[in-house]
């Protein structure tokens, strides 16, 4: 007898964690030392500014960026990109990588920004 299971419709928890403004915030002020990473394009960056802090590297050179990234893959990384969908996609990623202690902007820096968060223009 064979037991076919379908996970068709199911979805799995992201092994990261996926957190609000406000825990965003405390942990980058809790972790200084910890690598803030913003997945948005560079014209992104450019017109909508950036956390401080913050390194760029867009979601589809993290791959091919990895050498920017911190090498203990259990640093704390914290990432971000505009609403949220991309930092997903990069989190992924970064588990794919090897890495184990990420945090996402779970409302990208658009909801950062509405709740009266501050930002860097360059």
């Amino acid at each position: 007898m064979v037991l076919t299971i379908s996970l068709a419709g199911c979805t799995v928890d992201p092994q990261w964690d996926r957190v609000g403004v406000d825990e965003f915030a405390t942990t980058i002020k809790e972790n200084p030392d910890g690598f803030l990473l913003d997945v948005r394009t560079t014209s992104e960056w450019n017109s909508d500014g950036y956390i401080e802090g913050a390194t760029l590297i867009p979601h589809s050179e993290i791959v091919d960026r990895q050498d920017e990234l911190p090498s203990d893959k259990d640093d704390l990384i914290m990432l971000y990109c505009r609403s949220g969908n991309r930092s997903q996609d990069a989190a992924q990623s970064l588990i794919d990588l090897g890495y184990t202690n990420i945090i996402e902007l779970e409302v990208g820096i658009t909801g950062w920004k509405e709740s009266g968060n501050d930002v860097v223009y360059s």
